[in-house]
């Protein structure tokens, strides 16, 4: 009788830890897709000017010159007015448009993305894992205080644009070179996501030793901490993948090895289906110029500004 109440207790206490756990999965993900809550529009064009800034010439020469670039070089170039970064960081956001429309050939990621926000004043070039090295950061940093900021404030958003995509092409071809007194401003921002990084890090790794439900609360808390370092490595998409998939080691390390127990037996694991990150691919539905991302991500380099 005594050991089939022990038993009953045992896999009371099991099911109330695993409703926990499950209920721990859930909160994390609402936590981390709430950092990517920008409403990212279906891509129909390699200009999608939704701010409506751009005059309807200057659109169709754009289109014309990113086409014949990509041919040439294979290269992806997009350009997106948003007529509101809806209180989201714009970094983030031009994180989130680049991994879901998948600029940049899959095996390449040599994908662009200049991001305008007129309302904010804010701008942002993103740049793909490829092409850092065709387009660095003190590069893009001077596109946008050379040839963008100055025209945007001078009220030129035509002729703005216009001379920031040239430079970017100019930058991947070679033809577009930083001058000696330009900084890399994006310096301090990687130094802040690898500093919170290792906090995460060390955070993450000291919550295996923390017991029962403080221990999940301080796991979550270290891996959103090390978030921001993961999209730096390895961009948006797999960032989130791969913050999953360290939340699961660590509760299966603590279920395992009995850690932040005390002492104890090792416990079981967490069967079933893993989970997919589903398809994001697309097509464009203009079928007068059907244009469509390659599959590629974003690396986090870049520059951002304002006028």
């Amino acid at each position: 009788m005594k050991i089939d109440r022990k038993i009953s207790h045992s896999k009371f206490v099991s099911n109330l830890y695993l409703k926990k756990v499950w209920f721990l999965v859930f909160l994390l993900f609402s936590t981390i897709t709430g950092l990517v809550s920008y409403p990212v529009p279906k891509l129909e064009r390699r200009v999608m000017d939704h701010a409506g800034i751009l005059s309807d010439a200057t659109r169709t020469q754009l289109e014309s010159n990113l086409k014949q670039f990509e041919t040439e070089t294979s290269n992806q170039i997009a350009v997106y007015t948003t007529p509101s970064l809806h209180d989201e960081v714009i970094e983030d956001v031009a994180i989130q448009i680049f991994d879901e429309w998948k600029l940049g050939q899959k095996s390449k990621n040599n994908g662009i993305l200049l991001l305008i926000a007129p309302n904010e004043r804010k701008m942002r070039i993103e740049v793909g894992r490829g092409l850092e090295g065709a387009l660095t950061d003190i590069q893009a940093k001077q596109i946008i205080r050379n040839e963008l900021r100055p025209s945007f404030k001078a009220g030129d958003m035509d002729g703005g644009v216009t001379a920031g995509v040239n430079a970017i092409m100019a930058a991947i071809r070679g033809e577009y070179a930083p001058s000696e007194d330009d900084v890399d401003t994006t310096g301090g921002d990687a130094s802040e996501e690898v500093t919170s990084g290792v906090v995460g890090g060390l955070a993450t790794f000291g919550s295996l030793f923390v017991a029962g439900f403080g221990g999940i609360v301080v796991t979550i808390i270290g891996i959103l901490f090390l978030y921001p370092l993961l999209v730096l490595a390895f961009g948006g998409t797999f960032a989130l993948i791969l913050a999953i998939v360290i939340f699961f080691l660590v509760i299966f390390l603590k279920r395992v090895f009995g850690l932040g127990k005390g002492g104890g037996s090792g416990g079981g694991f967490f069967d079933g289906g893993g989970w997919s990150s589903g398809s994001d691919s697309w097509s464009s539905s203009d079928s007068s110029d059907s244009w469509s991302g390659g599959g590629g991500d974003s690396g986090g380099g870049g520059s951002s500004g304002d006028w």
